[in-house]
């Protein structure tokens, strides 16, 4: 290649690299700030927005109650409230919290190790709970172990979250036990029925034939196919880990991020609400298109 030749491909690859970037991250840019516009229209407009504690105080003037109500005249519409978060954000500065008089940025960055710490514990004991009742049945063949779990996790995964989380808290169970108690019943359940359908692939009632170690038939031909599935449910179980986090931390009254989400509804705090929902939303999104990528029919294309 010349270099004229260079010169015209550089500009070609770099649009066309330029494309599939735009193609990748605008889908959840533009998730987000829908969701961001929804949550400040519900707020705006739910009954008693505006209203504070002060302006109920007889002692302030009329000429101070017109100044606290026009304090709240840039939150009453949610177009123009989202324009000036996104003109803020684009600038580096932050909102400061109405209700707890803290800029967002610092309570979001305080709170995210608690969450991201809770929910790792949460996600690892869910996964070797599943995994440590899910390979007897399949190994060794204990259906007694096998009929008792799957009886379980399908009356847990009949109940809400917090109502789970809340009589855990009443026997003394931890907030990652909560978490695990959650997210258990949806992974024994996945991961149940990859690993019988492995089992009962021709392949693998060969290898059993010809007196192949079971623990080798596992990991050999039935986990090591499965690996594409695993990395997308470990993907979404992230997911469902933040949604368990924010009624286990509201319950349990700890500092985390589902903590703020509980106390800004309940103040009706709308620049806390808003960066929640854009931060949690291009979080999942992120989530869901690491899931999309471990899918098997991307394996197969690349």
């Amino acid at each position: 290649m010349n270099s004229r030749e260079f010169q015209c491909a550089g500009p070609a690859t770099l649009w066309l690299f330029a494309r599939k970037l735009t193609s990748a991250l605008l889908p959840p840019v533009l998730t987000a700030l829908v969701g961001a516009l929804v949550v400040a229209a519900m707020v705006c407009f739910a009954p008693g927005f505006g209203m504070d504690e002060e302006q109920m105080d007889p002692r302030l003037s009329r000429e101070s109650l017109l100044a606290l109500r026009q304090s709240h005249d840039a939150e009453r519409n949610p177009v123009v409230f989202l324009a000036g978060w996104i003109g803020r954000a684009c600038k580096g500065e932050t909102m400061m919290s109405p209700s707890l008089h803290q800029p967002v940025a610092s309570l979001l960055a305080g709170r995210a190790p608690v969450t991201l710490a809770l929910m790792a514990c949460g996600l690892l004991a869910a996964w070797c709970s599943a995994i440590l009742f899910v390979l007897p049945a399949a190994v060794w063949r204990l259906h007694g172990i096998d009929t008792a779990c799957n009886l379980i996790s399908a009356v847990a995964a009949c109940l809400p979250a917090a109502g789970m989380a809340i009589v855990l808290f009443r026997f003394g169970g931890s907030a990652a036990w909560m978490i695990a108690a959650i997210l258990f019943p949806k992974l024994y359940q996945y991961l149940r029925g990859l690993v019988r359908q492995g089992f009962a692939m021709p392949h693998v009632l060969a290898a059993r034939a010809s007196g192949i170690r079971e623990w080798r038939i596992l990991l050999g031909y039935v986990v090591r196919p499965a690996v594409p599935q695993l990395l997308a449910l470990a993907a979404i179980s992230v997911n469902m880990g933040f949604g368990a986090a924010v009624a286990v931390e509201a319950i349990c009254d700890l500092p985390g991020i589902g903590q703020l989400a509980w106390k800004a509804a309940l103040a009706r705090d709308l620049p806390v609400l808003v960066s929640l929902t854009i931060v949690v939303t291009l979080a999942t999104q992120l989530a869901n298109a690491a899931s999309d990528l471990c899918t098997p029919a991307q394996w197969s294309r690349a």
